[in-house]
């Protein structure tokens, strides 16, 4: 009886497990939008420890991160309108430069106080 009860849950787990396997989750655009601000933060936390000029970090980070934008846009696209969908890309666009650029003021000035303690 034991042996019966064991393979059941053992089957009945084997089963389960390849269920959720099967269908795996599909990132939506908040989460693939925090996973590009990280992958940019992370250029650029990376390189403000070298000489890089600023174009240069920026130019780095988006290329090393243009398929996580890529996965965005196209989420973006399938979770809002058309026409909602397009002035959100644009706004993206528009902001990711200046943004970028006072994310590495910021990550210079906190590690020269960092630096001064």
């Amino acid at each position: 009886m034991n042996r019966i009860l064991a393979m059941g849950l053992f089957l009945g787990a084997t089963l389960l497990s390849g269920a959720v396997h099967a269908q795996p989750t599909q990132a939506n655009a908040m989460m693939l939008a925090q996973a590009n601000d990280r992958c940019m933060t992370t250029y650029a936390v990376r390189m403000t420890k070298t000489d890089a000029a600023d174009d240069a970090i920026f130019a780095a980070a988006t290329e090393g991160c243009k398929n996580l934008k890529s996965q965005l846009f196209s989420a973006i696209d399938k979770e809002y309108p058309a026409d909602q969908a397009s002035g959100l890309k644009s706004q993206l666009d528009a902001a990711e430069k200046p943004n970028f650029i006072k994310l590495l003021q910021k990550i210079r000035t906190d590690r020269l106080q960092r630096a001064g303690n």
